[in-house]
């Protein structure tokens, strides 16, 4: 299967959006590291918390009787399967009563529009949802209906977009004396983005298990809310599911929550288990059938298996005696070539093997911790593609890199030297070395003299040792090649794949002579565009190019610990001058 197809699948299995529209929205986003986005402020998130605290009891066909689910970064859609569902979030429209005491969600705003009401939140309207009816569903009747029952009791509405807003307290001036707040603050408006990531997955639930129905509900905590989810699941299934905790644990598909150590008990009646430090509980316990269960179709069953079979590596899996492979990326000039490192490991995690891109940084707020990874992208088959950080000053990146060997096939270490000192950037941890740099090679050189007065400019044909001379003293200035083992170079090329011509054949020729060969070309996407990988769909014939390369890169590559030793005196020497 082809992976849009298995990525539309998968996001239609948390939205039950239609194919149409998911296609068009994945398409959309800049990459497929997170196929449902996030809501991208905190208006969107305290909107989206709101609407599930009052849709949480609802039941109906569909979870919480929301039939489609269609998330934006700045926006949300949702599609009710009944009238009477949409007239329940009437109760959070602000008012003002007799006694000119304000209700509801002050800044909260509603309009009605072809079929259904729009809600804005926030002082900007940053924070934006659209809550549409069935089919027959009158958004402007409700509206109105509302307003009258207002005004009939003397209330005075403030939802609409005239509405003045309340003005913006002047930070500026010195407050005469302290004033005590008067109202409690709102709960929605601390940490809402668990709430936010719930809604937005709404579907998960029922993919889990078919014939399931479940609610929301919330408590305090911490001056936030703590969620629960009560899950009901047929008689004749068993309450504990693996599948909760691997979902709820998915970074990529699902909201990438960690699971409680300390917060996992199932008896004969119910099975609880808590997440994001107890901020989340799921309860589940057997509920009534009536009728037949629904079950979801093959494809989206046979493809919600695959998803979960493929969430987290293991070292079994890999088939493999030896340990896994360590590869050190170097950019020239001292910037973690990320990009070059997602095009190689999304390339070999398409091939079936299990990858890690691993930044290895200095930072004193994780003192002690150990190396952490999670899925950086879906691939549908046997490889996987993860993401880690670890820490080379307050951590132990030589643990960290052994207990990655054991788990994954290729670890692409990026390492960020505290200095501008090249050498320091450098791993003697590492398998091979390759340096990713620009593969634009001149042709000529230039020179400008003042003859009687005049500037006289002079252009010389580079020879293809001289050129790759000259490329060597301009790119690689700042890498001893000459001094340590390299393994070669990366380098980059335009998004318009073309063959190399004659001349830059020779030129390779030459850079492999001075002891640095070429083991591939890369392409480089533009400065202001997003970096797309062979699992987010490259456009034309990129990605069998970067397939092809990404092999012929690879069998470059030494044995594991091969010259783990020998680079470290070479370093050495270097350092020692």
């Amino acid at each position: 299967m082809l992976i849009e197809e298995y990525v539309v699948d998968i996001r239609r299995q948390m939205t039950r959006e239609s194919l149409r529209t998911a296609r068009i929205h994945l398409a959309g986003l800049p990459d497929w590291s997170a196929l449902v986005p996030a809501a991208k402020n905190a208006d969107q998130e305290r909107l989206e918390s709101l609407l599930l605290h009052v849709f949480g009891l609802a039941l109906g066909r569909h979870p919480l009787g929301v039939s489609e689910i269609v998330p934006q970064a700045d926006r949300l859609l949702l599609r009710m399967e009944r009238t009477e569902l949409v007239v329940l979030l009437l109760s959070l429209l602000p008012y003002r009563d007799r006694r000119r005491s304000r209700h509801g969600v002050l800044d909260l705003r509603a309009v009605a529009i072809r079929r259904g009401i729009e809600l804005t939140l926030g002082r900007f309207s940053a924070g934006r949802a659209v809550i549409e009816g069935p089919a027959g569903c009158d958004p402007a009747g409700v509206l109105d209906a509302h307003r009258v029952a207002i005004e009939e009791r003397g209330y005075e509405p403030l939802w609409d977009e005239v509405t003045p807003r309340d003005p913006v307290p002047n930070l500026l001036r010195r407050p005469t004396r302290a004033r005590k707040r008067t109202t409690p603050a709102d709960p929605h408006t601390v940490r809402p983005g668990l709430a936010s990531a719930l809604l937005r997955r709404l579907h998960l639930w029922p993919s889990l298990t078919a014939g399931s129905t479940v609610t929301f509900t919330s408590r305090p905590d911490g001056g936030g809310l703590a969620w629960e989810v009560q899950r009901r699941v047929p008689p004749h299934l068993p309450l504990h599911e693996d599948s909760v905790a691997t979902a709820l644990s998915e970074s990529v598909a699902g909201p990438g929550l960690s699971s409680d150590e300390t917060g996992h008990h199932c008896d004969q009646q119910q099975c609880i288990q808590t997440f994001a430090d107890g901020r989340l509980t799921v309860r589940t316990t057997h509920g009534e059938q009536h009728g037949p269960a629904r079950r979801p179709g093959r494809d989206r069953a046979h493809i919600w298996s695959t998803f979960l079979s493929e969430a987290q590596p293991s070292a079994q899996a890999t088939g493999q005696a030896r340990p896994g492979h360590v590869l050190q990326l170097i950019d020239p000039w001292g910037d973690a070539p990320g990009e070059a490192a997602e095009h190689l490991a999304a390339a070999w995690a398409q091939q079936g093997l299990r990858t890690l891109v691993l930044n290895a940084c200095s930072d004193h707020t994780r003192r002690g911790e150990t190396a952490s990874w999670q899925r950086a992208r879906l691939t549908g088959g046997s490889g996987a593609m993860f993401t880690g950080v670890a820490d080379y000053v307050y951590g132990d990146l030589k643990a960290d890199l052994e207990r990655a060997r054991s788990e994954f096939d290729e670890i692409i270490l990026l390492k960020q030297p505290w200095t501008t000192t090249s050498f320091l950037g450098l791993s003697s941890r590492a398998d091979d070395h390759v340096v990713v740099a620009s593969g634009g090679f001149e042709r000529n050189s230039k020179r400008t003299t003042v003859h009687a007065g005049q500037l006289r400019r002079r252009t010389t044909p580079f020879t293809p040792n001289e050129s790759a001379v000259a490329w060597l003293n301009s790119s690689l200035i700042r890498v001893p090649y000459a001094e340590l083992p390299l393994t070669g170079l990366v380098l980059w090329c335009t998004p318009e794949v073309r063959e190399l011509d004659t001349f830059e054949t020779e030129v390779v020729q030459e850079l492999a002579r001075h002891g640095m060969p070429v083991l591939g070309r890369l392409p480089k996407a533009p400065r202001l565009g997003s970096c797309r990988t062979v699992l987010d769909r490259l456009p034309g014939q990129q990605e069998g190019f970067v397939l092809q390369q990404a092999a012929q890169i690879r069998t470059s590559f030494g044995t594991a610990h091969g010259k783990e030793t020998l680079f470290e005196t070479a370093l050495r020497e270097y350092a020692r001058g």
